[in-house]
């Protein structure tokens, strides 16, 4: 099997910090994504408040104030990044992983960062960019696979206020893309109307509702062709499209 997820990825800091102790209040407009390589710190943003200890990761949602607080010394591996999963979903909305996540080889982490690090200041090249690209995606995947280990907790609200608020209405979509669905059904589900939902859904994710539901759509029809077992009529209907003919013309308008 092939895998064909897409993703709009976006890397815009990496650092090492060594500290004494230390006190912040900030905001970043993309998530951060701390691990705490040696002492401890607390933390505290909009309904979250806890503790990272050493070998924990912490994650700061964009456009959030958060507070750190750092009684004592210690070393952080931090980076700034921008992921979105086709068709604009944020990559920790569709893998809702907790806001501290106990790796489970901080080790291997922790010389991976410093892989990240040594190619971070190099200078630019597309060879660069796509290594650091890379391991960069490798640590998320060993921050997935610390939180799944620990049975994926729940965590509270993470995202900013609109896309927490969306959230519903997307897995609703995901859920449930073999049925016929309205702007009307998914702002039913949030007690909006409808071209209200339709104008703030536009603004969280800059794509329409039923733009993001073709995408959800199509990408799922990707994935069962790739499966020689499905004939084009299940594929047309799983995917919401009603009969082989049509969905034949969509997949090509969009797909080519």
């Amino acid at each position: 099997l092939s895998i064909r997820e897409q993703l709009d990825f976006s890397l815009f800091h990496v650092e090492k910090v060594r500290y004494d102790s230390f006190r912040l209040e900030m905001i970043k407009p993309y998530w951060t994504v701390w691990f705490v390589q040696e002492g401890s710190v607390e933390a505290r943003s909009a309904g979250f408040r806890g503790t990272a200890a050493e070998g924990d990761v912490m994650i700061h949602p964009p456009n959030v104030p958060f507070a750190e607080t750092a009684a004592g010394p210690g070393v952080h591996l931090w980076m700034l990044i921008d992921v979105k999963v086709h068709p604009g979903i944020p990559f920790f909305q569709r893998y809702p992983v907790g806001r501290i996540v106990r790796l489970s080889d901080r080790e291997a982490y922790a010389a991976a960062f410093e892989s990240l690090l040594d190619v971070w200041n190099r200078p630019h090249t597309p060879l660069r960019d796509c290594r650091a690209m890379a391991i960069a995606l490798g640590l998320l995947g060993d921050i997935m696979a610390s939180w799944t280990a620990a049975g994926s907790p729940s965590r509270s609200s993470c995202g900013p206020a609109g896309e927490d608020r969306f959230l519903p209405a997307v897995r609703y979509m995901e859920e449930n893309l073999h049925r016929k669905i309205t702007c009307e059904d998914l702002a039913r589900r949030l007690h909006l109307h409808p071209s209200y939902f339709n104008r703030l859904f536009k603004t969280v994710y800059g794509i329409s509702p039923a733009q993001m539901l073709r995408g959800l759509r199509l990408r799922r029809a990707v994935q069962m062709l790739e499966d020689s077992t499905p004939t084009l009529e299940a594929i047309a209907s799983a995917c919401g499209y009603g009969d082989a003919a049509y969905f034949s013309k969509v997949f090509k308008e969009s797909v080519g």
